[in-house]
């Protein structure tokens, strides 16, 4: 197992069993619609692939510093308390997000 990271810190979003299901929903719901059956890759007409997994965020520790620190007083400023966020464990939380591979 290799200790490399990334070059960039990048987050993309995780194609999981929910987004899946979605689509496939979509699909069969434009089935039961239409008088006669899709060929092999037909389905891609109905669904386009791209937007099960279509966004990532590119992002420096500096940058997600900030908005924990934005997000904690706008939270606190409304009247929902929340705790100051942990310098240490945030910039864990950003290591494991953005830079590990």
């Amino acid at each position: 197992m290799s200790r490399s990271y990334k070059k960039t810190p990048y987050c993309g979003d995780n194609k999981g069993k929910d987004k899946k299901r979605m689509a496939n929903k979509k699909v069969r719901m434009f089935l039961k619609n239409l008088d006669h059956e899709l060929k092999n890759n037909d389905y891609k007409k109905v669904f386009e692939t791209y937007d099960i997994c279509d966004f990532y965020f590119l992002e420096t520790w500096e940058e997600y510093w900030k908005r924990c620190l934005r997000y904690y007083y706008e939270w606190n400023s409304v009247g929902i308390s929340t705790p100051f966020p942990n310098k240490k464990e945030e910039y864990r939380n950003w290591y494991k997000m953005y830079k590990m591979k």
